[in-house]
């Protein structure tokens, strides 16, 4: 872990490492209980850990920094809320990733639920909106009607490197310094790249986000090989430790 107090926070998504992440359905074949040694010799503060890996790791020794949940709001998803709390308290977590559902017509039936699951997560675990493509918050002004209106406090995360830079900074305006996590991903026509292959672009990205006073972290999503014949935990591991280095000598 770094010892520079004014470094940023710097977490190793497990999902990077995971090849099966977009089976059908969805499984775990990355023993993420092995790579806890490395994640903290590499240096990275904590780790975003993946719902899948979460029930072979009884314990951890490396700060669950983030529990990266997929749990639905809707009524129906009642047990896979339920299942996630129970992980976030046996691991101790200090922050949960969630996302709200696509669908506009159950907008009050999200909220209601989120509101409910939010007030059972333990008081030291901070609730974290991953504003994705295909939900209902999926854009700066619906996240923020959506937010009001529920009376949710939570952080908000971004894809600081995708999309463009007048979506990062309408993010940063409305939200502030609510925006606490940015997740780390860059593609070219499809392609994931390490942030050292788009320099400009993600040195830019780096800078709006301290224009903003950015106090919050990042957490490696993912790197180049993913969705490659090169899709395997130590290629990509190697790849990430390359994006690692980008971000402690620019953020």
């Amino acid at each position: 872990m770094t010892t520079d107090p004014t470094a940023p926070t710097v977490n190793i998504g497990t999902i990077l490492l995971e090849p099966a992440r977009w089976a059908t359905p969805k499984r775990a074949t990355c023993r993420v209980a092995d790579w806890l040694d490395r994640f903290r010799d590499a240096g990275f503060d904590g780790m975003e850990l993946w719902e899948y890996h979460a029930s072979a790791l009884e314990a951890s020794t490396f700060p669950v920094a983030v529990y990266n949940a997929y749990c639905g709001f809707d009524g129906p998803s009642a047990a896979a809320r339920a299942h996630a709390l129970e992980d976030i308290g046996r691991l101790r977590a200090q922050g949960v990733k969630f996302n709200v559902g696509g669908d506009v017509a159950r907008r009050r039936e999200y909220g209601r639920n989120l509101r409910e699951w939010v007030a059972a997560l333990p008081g030291n675990c901070r609730p974290l909106c991953e504003c994705h493509g295909g939900t209902i918050v999926e854009t700066p002004e619906a996240a923020r009607a959506f937010m009001d209106d529920t009376e949710v406090d939570c952080g908000i995360i971004v894809h600081a490197f995708t999309g463009t830079e007048d979506l990062l900074r309408a993010w940063l305006d409305l939200f502030g310094s609510a925006v606490e996590l940015v997740h780390v991903q860059i593609r070219d026509a499809g392609r994931f790249l390490r942030l050292d292959e788009a320099p400009a672009l993600a040195r830019r990205r780096l800078a709006m986000l301290r224009e903003a006073r950015f106090r919050g972290a990042y957490t490696l999503e993912f790197t180049k090989g993913t969705s490659t014949e090169r899709d395997n935990p130590e290629a990509l591991w190697r790849e990430a430790l390359v994006d690692l280095a980008f971000l402690r000598e620019h953020a």
